[in-house]
């Protein structure tokens, strides 16, 4: 399937993206925004993790968007590395929103894309789901996601050292339901090797919402 190069607006500057639609003559098709690693790092949305996510989902027949986060390849302005990121998430969101054709839509967020997508989410009643890879519990706050209504999923490596998994597992105890949480065994944080089965989980979980 082709992917489609676009442009999102987010405030003054311009991001820079890909679109994918799902195949087939239906008015509307599901949506997967997908969010990137941390800009500072080296993180965009041609990151592994990202792409195992993408194939599985469009194989699914969902339409996709990914984005990079302003100061990220040909994005502009630059980063703040602070919740701030996530006026882009928006944007993305609005994008796919203002053309139409796309109900309902998801976001999935790896690491800090996880951080600055569901900070967003939980405020976007657009947003009908949501799954975090590796959630960075360790290095940020991710406690405003209690009394989230929406199904939720979380996938982490059992060798990650960016989150405490007895932190993470004890945030998800907290959490209203819906929700589920999948240990890799054998995976870290950038999950070397492991691209396919958290694509394969996070495709099971979206799939099986509807």
């Amino acid at each position: 399937m082709r992917e489609e190069k676009i442009t999102i607006p987010s405030g003054e500057v311009t991001l820079t993206g890909g679109l994918t639609r799902a195949p087939g003559e239906s008015s509307e098709s599901p949506m997967v925004i997908i969010c990137h690693p941390h800009p500072h790092y080296g993180g965009s949305m041609h990151n592994n993790v990202v792409e195992g996510v993408l194939i599985d989902v469009i194989n699914r027949g969902f339409s996709t968007l990914r984005f990079n986060l302003r100061g990220v390849g040909g994005s502009g302005g630059s980063s703040a590395g602070t919740l701030d990121d996530g006026r882009d998430v928006g944007a993305a969101v609005d994008f796919v929103s203002e053309m139409g054709g796309f109900n309902p839509i998801y976001l999935v967020g790896y690491s800090y894309g996880a951080w600055v997508g569901l900070h967003h989410a939980i405020s976007d009643d657009r947003i009908s789901a949501w799954a975090a890879v590796s959630p960075p519990v360790s290095m940020f706050d991710f406690s405003y996601l209690e009394g989230a209504k929406v199904p939720k999923f979380f996938v982490a490596g059992d060798r990650d050292n960016f989150l405490d998994l007895d932190v993470l597992k004890k945030l998800v105890e907290k959490l209203d339901e819906p929700k589920e949480l999948v240990v890799i065994r054998g995976a870290d944080h950038f999950y070397g090797g492991f691209e396919i089965e958290v694509g394969e989980l996070v495709g099971d979980f979206l799939k099986g919402l509807g």
